[in-house]
């Protein structure tokens, strides 16, 4: 049975338990299960609050890797022994929750430690990785980059600590997250999607953006990585970015699926359903019922 999840991003402490319980009856009541995301921004408050709730009422639990780390989980930097050690950190908090599941967002042009500061996240990149990758000083990846030696160095980097990742932790699913186009994400186009990601989280908001930024067609290029690609779970927003707006300007809303936008994911989330991808997650900032309610009748 598919689940339906909520991402953390979608609560606070205030109004976790009431958006959990009612929205988990909706999902039940509809014939789906029902989940919650662990966000790799969430604080520890209220992290132990949603596993005192999942022991009383009972519901999935999955985790956006890493959570409470030092460092971002860099497979392109040549230090391996900060991605070990993170990893092993992190393990633990899986096997805590009971998921096999470790994804995250992997590749990043630097060799630079990339301090995990979810709160300042543009800050800390635009701090961490050369500014040569900027597009017009933004904090968009320049297209251009991707010609470069530059990124075949660190993507064979990336490919080998990726073995090397597999082979330490063999009970595992390694997944990674496809990146929103910001500066230095090494997972951004479809090239490498399709190329250097063997389990994918596909965020349907970042490839929305990246459709913007590198000009293919969104739809189709979907509907190929749902045909060919092993996508273990999904991340569902609106993107309010539209196809007139500047590059530069680009920006990972995370927004309403009832906030109007220029996306029209009914036909993708179908698609999804009918390849029987196992878990979707409503990764909106604030989600609340209403999108559940709208996921539910694209879904019917």
């Amino acid at each position: 049975m598919p689940i339906i999840e909520y991402s953390t991003m979608c609560f606070n402490e205030e109004n976790y338990k009431t958006k959990i319980i009612e929205t988990k009856d909706l999902i039940i009541r509809n014939g789906f299960d029902f989940g919650v995301q662990i966000h790799n921004s969430i604080g520890k408050n209220l992290f132990d609050k949603i596993l005192n709730l999942q022991k009383e009422i009972g519901f999935k639990l999955s985790v956006h890797s890493p959570i409470f780390a030092k460092y971002f989980l860099n497979l392109a930097a040549n230090n391996f022994e900060i991605v070990k050690t993170i990893c092993n950190e992190n393990v633990e908090y899986l096997k805590k929750i009971g998921t096999n599941i470790f994804f995250f967002h992997g590749f990043f042009m630097t060799d630079k430690p990339i301090v995990h500061d979810m709160k300042n996240y543009r800050k800390t990149m635009l701090d961490s990785i050369n500014p040569k990758f900027s597009l017009n000083n933004s904090s968009i990846m320049n297209p251009e980059f991707f010609d470069t030696d530059s990124f075949h160095n660190y993507k064979n980097i990336f490919v080998s600590n990726l073995k090397t990742l597999k082979k330490l932790y063999p009970d595992f699913i390694i997944s990674l997250e496809n990146d929103f186009p910001g500066i230095g994400s090494g997972l951004q186009r479809p090239e490498e999607i399709f190329t250097l990601i063997e389990n994918l989280w596909f965020d349907l908001g970042h490839f929305w953006c990246s459709s913007l930024l590198y000009d293919f067609d969104f739809y189709d290029l979907s509907d190929k990585i749902i045909k060919e690609k092993n996508i273990v779970g999904v991340h569902i927003n609106h993107n309010l970015t539209k196809k007139t707006d500047e590059k530069y300007f680009i920006y990972d809303t995370h927004s309403h699926l009832y906030q109007k936008s220029e996306q029209n994911l009914k036909p993708v989330v179908r698609k999804l359903l009918e390849k029987n991808i196992n878990i979707l997650t409503l990764e909106i900032v604030d989600g609340d019922i209403e999108d559940a309610k709208i996921l539910l009748n694209w879904l019917s």
